[in-house]
Formats: structure tokens, C-alpha cells, sequence
């Protein structure tokens, strides 16, 4: 808080909107400041004046405040109890301090500039310096007092919102946003009443889909209370801002309209029945608060939420505040005015979570890179990002018009909704794709993306090749053993993994990891994994009444890598039962230290050795590299053999792939005695034998991209952790971890010896705020999320919707994992995850059924739950936030539903 001498001699108590200093935020507070710059732009705003931050001070700089205002900040945001409490005395507290004569006098005389105070109404509005801000809006935290008559009522009222700072709903949203109570403090607002005819809400993007050129206007009869509120329903119209066409009217049957009541207050009306059906905004009307809405837009230079009233035919504005819940717009914005459209990198690799800035620009020039590679042109900027995720450019790709159907079908494979939003703007808007482009043109273009790999570059032909020659070999001969498949892409993920770390600088190092994307892009060929996802996909179709046999068939694989991880983890857990010592120790969380001094842990710490030395390269959401290996930080796998010991057997994890493996082979012979059967029947046995085996076999590979591809990840990260901690030695840095928040730039420019003049801080801020956004699959450069909600019919009440990939129904206690490496799962609860790659695999051995964010049908999670005979549901949206721990849900991976079965957790 200010010093109270300094309030003494230099406070500004009162201010007009038009006085220089009004636009400070900490003297007049968000909305006030805001006012202040609509004004000083010409916007018609009613007058009035700002009751400033100093009154608040002064008010509050007592000892009995302070400690109630300290007592506030200790509380837990959780806890409402409490909060109501201490919230309540303090309220009451402020409500009861005096305003001086000094400041009274000060309001009654910025009044009677305005008008005589005891007869023209007033509205009196609280202004926080917390709210209205880019990020965090605290809309209706604080009082608002309409109508407001005569100079004690107005102080009265003002000290009222004086005290709103301290609302229950203002203390929880301030301690949700981890803003200290003691930071904030409370300006009032003091304006001329509009008594509107029509008042409403202006959004300049469409809160709804996010478009940024689409106005979106609540209008209704009456104060903008009743809307606020939600007592009554407004007309809904949206406005195409460049064409300022008029897309859609729709009327909202208000019943009631709040009015100002003589002498003072409000009341509430019913409106006639003529009134509930009549369009309460003109054409011209509407056009007109279009246009004001893009011109406040372009004064703020972002989305706005602003609050209007029409008295007269004259259009008010009192408030307007940034719209804080759109997800950004892809960066670097297109340059030909034509749409563009997104699809998330993140999604299709089932981790849709922020990632910091310097592993974006990893990721930014890899995509950039494979396309430029597969010859699909490097005039073209592929790669974008967005609320810190990055999204890949599939424009160019949706002018041809055979894969405007194709292409979303695909892709649904990978996610859902990804393919659902996808499909959703093509059917909308896909002819725009095609404007600039001749039938010729068209025509030519349909063999373009077959083609383009052959005749852009000499890298990409060959993989062709031997994607294509392993692809048949894998269906016309016997499969190769998965030691020889994982073998090659172990040997490709490391030999870039050597070539970064070749170099002796740093520099170098760290130019390697941009300069060997080209070589990182030429994997081994994906042939035997394509021959087996189709060999199931026939097996799928040709036995459609069989789907228990098939999935059993794709169960039980000792050499799959996912199934490796949690073998090995079962064998740790039993080498820690043969010591009691060694399971007292991680019982008692003890670091490996500890468990290598006692009683057989120099065992355990060879095996645990032996196991990071196949494994350790991996990590939880390990595409972003600034997050752990397990090398690093093996606390998840420790948590994990320590959930074991308490509700496993020994051995019981090698006997259940066993049994896996017997039922796969009892499937598969009845599977072939099905159409054992007629002259043809032996072809046919032999046939389907064939499909079976060329998916047993090469099913099984399908993780060792990944694990070959870890050692290359692992060796950006390391490098990177390399030129942090020279960084920090050096001073550049003040954390050796604040490297990820540099920007590739940056990064090179201090590895030349240049400084580093960069807000890592505010880079964090804005990171964890991009973490809290659920990402779209989809995004326009428009800013519009295209709708990728999966329809179902026959949906049970407030049940979640997803897509089923493993069949079956379970029901179970709820365990809801947001980072596995500090949290684990009990024996027989329901694993409820953001993501499900490689790193979630230690939760799956004790999960009962499983609930994904993001996914589909052939990401990681799906896979691995199919051969665990796990019924899970992935590209469940917010299921980490509707789903409590402790909650009895019900996982239905056939149908893709889960039901809350209690509203609290047990």
C-alpha cells in the first residue's frame, strides 16, 4: 500500500475522465482507465468522474484493516467457508470507516459540475486495478450501484464499493489468479445515469467460435442488469465486420426489462406481449454499433466485451474491458487476405499441452522442415503457433478438392474432433479454399499431392520406396523379429543423437539441433507398421460379428515397447518383495541413495540401472523436451513400484501377457476355422492366417518410432540444459531452466556473446495462462475454432462424450493424474489424464479403464488399453476439470461415454 504521508500531500481523491492522469490503472483502476481512453478517442461515454485508488488507501490504512486484509491473504481458495467469514468482517468493517470532509467535499464538488446531485441519477461502479486486464477480466467481482440520487447516498455507495473489493466471489477469483489481496486496490466510478431505451453487450470477436471478423450483439429493452443477471433473454445478432452483412437475427422472447424507479433504485417490469416478440434494434442500429465496436477494437488493438446503451437514438458506452477466454490467432498471420486453416500438432501426437517457447521453435521449423522435404513447396510458411501450441497449415492441402473429403476422414483416425472440426469448416466455407484457383488448375492438382515427394526432392523418393516395398514384403513374407525392427529405428534415433553432441562448442551443438532436422525427417521405412494397421482394418471389416476375437487378437506382446516399460517395472516391483528392506525403504519414499544403503539395494539399484539404461530417455509429454527424462527425475517410476508392491503379486505382471498371448492364439484359430469352409476354404484359412500373422508381427513396432525418436529428443534437451546451465554460471540467467523461455533467436544471438535483454517472468506468466486454455484441434486465421463436438445420440444426462477405443464397460472410483511423475494410480481406479504418450505408461498396469483428453483410435493410450483389455474413451473435452478424484464414474470405450455417477467426490 501507498505511504499515508505521501496520500496526505499529493493524493488525487477525485478526477474527470479527461484529466491526463486518468488512465493509470493504479490510480482509477480497469474499467475506470479504460473510460478514460474512450473519451480522450471521442467515444460518447456518459460523463462522470473517478473517486481514486488514494480514497481506498486511506481508508483501509488502519491497523484492524490491515490484519483483516492479512488474514485474507492466508486463506485457501478452496475453503468458502472461511472466506464468507473473514470476508464478510472485513466488508463490514469498511463499510463502517468514515470518508473525510476533505474527500466528501471533493465528490460534491465534482457533481455539481455534472449537475444538481439530488435530482440527477447516478451509476456508481466499482474499478478495481485487478480487473479488465488482457488475461484475467474479474467481471462482476465488484458492486455496482444503479440510480443512485443525492451526494450521501452517492459517498454511501461509494464506500460500498469500496468495500466489494473483498466480496467472497472477488477474494476466491483473486486467489485462483495468485494475485496477492494486498496488490489490488479499488477506484469507484461516478457516472451520469442512462436511462436507455435498449441496452446490451458487444463482443468484437465472436465469444463462441473465436472469429475475429465476426461482432456478436446481446441487445434487449431496459438496463443491461436484467441480461447481466440472467433474469432476462436478449435478441442475439452477429455481424460480418468487413461485408457489414447483417449473418443472423435471432429474438429472444424478453419477458421482463429492469427500469429505474423514481427516487432512486431499480425495478423490474413485465413487458406486454407485443414487446417479446419485436426486433428491439434497427438494421442501421445494428450496423452502427458494429462500426463503434471495431473502432474501440482498434483503439485497445485487441478483442473487446463491451457494454452499450441506446438513450434517445444516441449510443452510450460504459464499459469495456478485454475479452479474456478467445484462444489466440495462429502465428505469423498469412499475407494473402485468404483464409488459412490449422489442424494441432499436439493433438495428433495426443498432447495437446502448452509448450515453452524455445521447444515451440523446435517443433516450428521440424514441421516447416518435413514439408519443405516431401516437396510440397518451401515458399509456404507450414508451420504456425498458437497459446503456445504449435499448428501446421493444411491450406494448401484442402484446395485440392478430392481431399476436402478425404483428408478429415483421415484425420479422425488420429483425433476425433479433430477430424470432426476439420469437416465442419470444409462443408462451411470450403469453396473459399478455391477462389484463385482455375478448373485446369483443379484438375491438375488432384495427382499434386501423390506426386509431389517423387518430384520435389531426392530424399523423400526413396522413403517412398521403402515405405512401399515393406509394406508388401511384410504381407507376401514372414515377419521379421521385432529385435530387427526396433534395431533400425534405434540405430537412426541415435545417430542423430551422436551428431548433435559431435561438436565440442555449444553453439555448434546447438545449431546441430536445427541444422540435422532434414536428417530427422528420413526415418526408417513405416511398411511392416502400415501392412499391420491394414491387415487389422481388413481383419476388422471381414469378421464384423467377431469383434471380441479381433481385439483379442491385438493383445499380448512381450517385445512391444509400452508392454517392455511395464514388464519391467513388474520386475522391479519383485526384486523389491525378495527384499523387504528395499520395499520398507520405497514405502517410506526414500531417494535411491537411500534405498542402495540398505539390506539387497545394490541389487534394486543394478536392476533399476539396468532399466534406465533401455528406458530412461523416455519422459511424460516427451515432444516437449523441456520437461524431465526419467533418467533425470525417476520419482514416477519409484511412485509407480511403490503402488505395486501394495496391490500387486509377484510375477502377476508376466502372467497376465501370458494369458493375453494364449487368448490371442485361441482367437486367431477361430478366427481361421470360420472360413475353413467349402472348396475355397483352405485359401481362405491360409488367407486370413497371413493377415493375422502380418498383424501379430508388425503390430508390435508400433512404439519404436517413438523409442528411437526419444534419443533424439533427449539429446535437444540435453544440449539445451547444457547451454542453460552456462547461462546461469555466466549470469545471462538467472535459472538454469529459464533457457526454454527464450526464443531460438535469442538463443543463438547470447551464444555469440550477446546479452539477454528478455522479460523471462512475464514469458512464464504468459506460458502458464496459454497452460490453462484447452486448445482447439482446429483453428482458422480468422481465430474461429471450428466445432469439433462428436455427435451421439441417446447420450445419457450430464454424461461426458469421447471416442470409444476400447471396448467395454467398467465402472470405479475416479483418479484424476494431471502430471504422473508427481502423482500416482491405486490398484482398480479409473485413470482420468490430459494425454496418454509413452510417459503415462507406469499409471496403466494398476488402471481399471481410462479417460483422455485428446486421442483417437491409433494414439498411444488406445493402443495400449485395446491390449490391456482396458475400456477407455479418449478426446473427452475438460475431462481433468468436470471429473473429480474420488468421483464413481462409468467408462463406456464401446460407445465413447462416461457417466459422473456421484456430483461429489466420495
Amino acid at each position: 500500500m501507498s505511504n499515508l504521508g505521501e496520500i496526505h500531500s499529493n493524493a488525487l481523491y477525485v478526477i474527470s475522465f479527461t484529466d491526463p492522469e486518468a488512465t493509470r490503472r493504479d490510480l482509477v483502476g480497469g474499467k475506470g482507465a479504460n473510460l478514460a481512453q474512450l473519451v480522450a478517442a471521442g467515444v460518447p461515454v456518459p460523463e462522470g468522474f473517478i473517486v481514486t485508488t488514494h480514497v481506498f488507501q486511506e481508508l483501509t490504512d488502519d491497523e484492524q484493516t490491515r490484519e483483516l486484509i492479512n488474514e485474507v491473504s492466508k486463506l485457501d481458495s478452496e475453503d468458502s467457508a472461511a472466506i464468507s467469514d473473514i470476508g464478510a468482517t472485513l466488508r463490514h468493517r469498511i463499510e463502517e470507516l468514515d470518508i473525510s470532509t476533505e474527500i466528501r467535499k471533493e465528490i460534491e464538488s465534482a457533481l455539481s459540475k455534472i449537475g444538481d446531485g439530488s435530482e440527477i441519477p447516478y451509476a456508481v461502479r466499482s474499478s478495481a486495478t485487478s480487473e479488465d486486464l488482457p488475461d484475467a477480466s474479474f467481471a462482476g467481482q465488484q458492486e455496482t450501484f444503479l440510480n443512485v440520487q443525492g451526494a450521501e447516498d452517492i459517498v454511501n455507495s461509494i464506500r460500498s464499493c469500496l468495500a466489494s473489493l473483498f466480496t467472497d466471489r472477488a477474494i476466491a477469483y483473486r486467489a485462483k489468479n495468485q494475485i496477492p489481496h494486498d496488490d489490488v486496490a479499488l477506484a469507484v466510478v461516478v457516472q451520469r445515469m442512462i436511462n436507455p431505451e435498449v441496452s446490451g453487450i458487444l463482443f468484437t470477436a465472436d465469444p463462441m467460435t473465436g472469429n475475429r471478423y465476426t461482432t456478436a450483439i446481446e441487445a434487449g429493452l431496459g438496463l443491461g442488469e436484467a441480461f447481466v443477471s440472467g433474469e432476462a433473454t436478449t435478441d442475439s445478432i452477429r455481424v460480418d465486420t468487413r461485408t457489414k452483412e447483417i449473418l443472423d437475427y435471432e429474438t429472444g422472447g424478453q419477458q421482463i426489462a429492469i427500469r429505474p424507479r423514481l427516487g432512486g433504485g431499480t425495478e423490474t417490469i413485465e413487458l406486454p406481449l407485443s414487446k417479446r416478440t419485436t426486433r428491439v434494434l434497427t438494421d442501421e442500429q445494428i450496423r452502427t454499433l458494429a462500426a463503434l465496436g471495431n473502432e474501440i477494437n482498434d483503439l485497445f488493438e485487441s478483442p473487446q466485451d463491451i457494454e452499450w446503451c441506446l438513450e434517445d437514438g444516441e449510443v452510450y458506452v460504459v464499459q469495456s474491458r478485454p475479452i479474456t477466454s478467445l484462444f489466440p490467432i495462429p502465428l505469423p498471420k498469412p499475407e494473402d487476405n485468404q483464409l488459412h486453416i490449422y489442424v494441432s500438432l499436439g493433438h495428433a501426437q495426443a498432447f495437446a499441452e502448452a509448450m515453452p517457447p524455445l521447444v515451440r521453435d523446435i517443433w516450428m521449423a521440424y514441421t516447416q522442415t518435413t514439408f519443405e522435404e516431401f516437396g510440397l513447396g518451401g515458399d509456404t510458411q507450414w508451420a504456425a503457433e498458437a497459446g503456445g501450441r504449435v499448428y501446421m497449415d493444411v491450406t494448401k492441402l484442402l484446395q485440392i478438392r478430392a481431399l476436402q473429403d478425404l483428408f478429415p476422414k483421415q484425420l479422425a483416425a488420429t483425433s476425433e474432433p479433430m477430424g470432426a472440426a476439420l469437416e465442419d469448416i470444409v462443408h462451411r466455407r470450403g469453396d473459399e479454399f478455391l477462389t484463385r484457383r482455375s478448373t485446369t488448375e483443379k484438375l491438375a492438382a488432384i495427382p499434386e499431392l501423390a506426386t509431389a515427394a517423387w518430384t520435389g526432392t531426392k530424399a523423400s523418393r526413396p522413403l517412398l520406396v521403402a515405405m512401399a516395398s515393406g509394406f508388401l514384403g511384410a504381407f507376401i513374407g514372414a515377419p521379421a523379429p521385432p529385435e530387427s525392427e526396433e534395431a533400425k529405428w534405434k540405430a537412426w534415433g541415435m545417430n542423430i543423437a551422436t551428431q548433435v553432441r559431435a561438436p565440442n562448442s555449444l553453439a555448434e551443438r546447438s545449431h546441430a539441433i536445427f541444422n540435422l532436422l532434414d536428417e530427422a525427417i528420413k526415418f526408417p521405412s513405416t511398411g511392416p507398421l502400415l501392412a499391420a494397421i491394414t491387415a487389422g482394418v481388413w481383419l476388422e471389416k471381414g469378421f464384423p460379428k467377431d469383434a471380441e476375437d479381433v481385439n483379442a487378437i491385438g493383445r499380448g506382446f512381450p517385445h512391444e515397447v509400452v508392454t517392455r516399460i511395464n514388464l519391467g517395472l513388474g520386475d522391479l516391483s519383485d526384486v523389491a518383495r525378495e527384499n523387504p528392506a528395499v520395499a520398507d525403504a520405497l514405502r517410506q519414499d526414500a531417494s535411491l541413495e537411500e534405498i542402495k544403503s540398505v539390506e539387497g539395494g545394490e541389487d534394486f539399484i543394478a536392476a533399476f540401472d539396468k532399466y534406465l539404461t533401455e528406458f530412461g530417455h523416455r519422459a511424460t509429454g516427451e515432444i516437449d523436451i523441456s520437461r524431465p527424462r526419467w533418467r533425470e527425475d525417476p520419482s514416477g517410476l519409484l511412485a509407480t513400484i511403490r503402488a505395486n508392491l501394495e496391490h500387486g503379486e509377484k510375477g502377476e505382471h508376466s502372467e497376465h501377457i501370458q494369458k493375453l498371448e494364449c487368448e490371442a492364439e485361441a482367437a486367431a484359430k477361430r478366427l481361421e476355422e470360420q472360413v475353413n469352409h467349402g472348396h475355397l476354404g483352405p485359401v481362405r484359412k491360409r488367407l486370413i492366417r497371413q493377415l493375422i500373422r502380418t498383424y501379430r508381427g508388425y503390430i508390435q513396432t508400433r512404439e519404436y518410432p517413438k523409442q528411437g525418436s526419444a534419443y533424439m529428443f533427449t539429446s535437444w534437451r540435453d544440449t539445451l540444459c547444457d547451454v542453460g546451465d552456462q547461462f546461469a554460471s555466466e549470469g545471462k540467467l538467472a535459472d538454469s531452466d529459464d533457457i526454454w523461455f527464450l526464443r531460438k533467436e535469442e538463443l543463438f544471438a547470447a551464444l555469440e556473446g550477446g546479452s539477454i535483454d528478455v522479460d523471462i517472468e512475464e514469458r512464464r506468466d504468459e506460458f502458464e495462462r496459454y497452460a490453462s486454455m484447452d486448445a482447439p484441434p482446429v483453428l482458422t486465421s480468422e481465430g474461429e475454432a471450428p466445432s469439433g463436438h462428436i455427435k451421439r445420440t441417446d447420450v445419457p444426462d450430464g454424461a461426458l462424450v469421447g471416442t470409444g477405443v476400447s471396448d467395454g464397460v467398467v465402472e470405479g472410483v475416479a483418479r484424476v493424474v494431471r502430471d504422473p511423475t508427481e502423482e500416482t494410480i491405486e490398484k482398480g481406479e479409473i485413470l482420468i489424464a490430459p494425454s496418454s504418450d509413452p510417459g503415462w505408461t507406469p499409471l496403466f498396469l494398476n488402471a481399471t479403464g481410462m479417460v483422455v483428453e485428446v486421442g483417437g483410435q491409433m494414439s498411444h493410450g488406445a493402443l495400449v488399453a485395446r491390449e490391456y483389455g482396458l475400456p477407455a474413451v479418449v478426446s473427452v473435452s475438460e475431462a481433468t476439470r468436470r471429473i473429480e478424484t474420488g468421483q464413481r464414474v462409468r467408462v463406456d470405450g464401446t460407445n465413447g461415454i462416461v457417466e459422473l455417477l456421484d456430483e461429489q467426490p466420495m
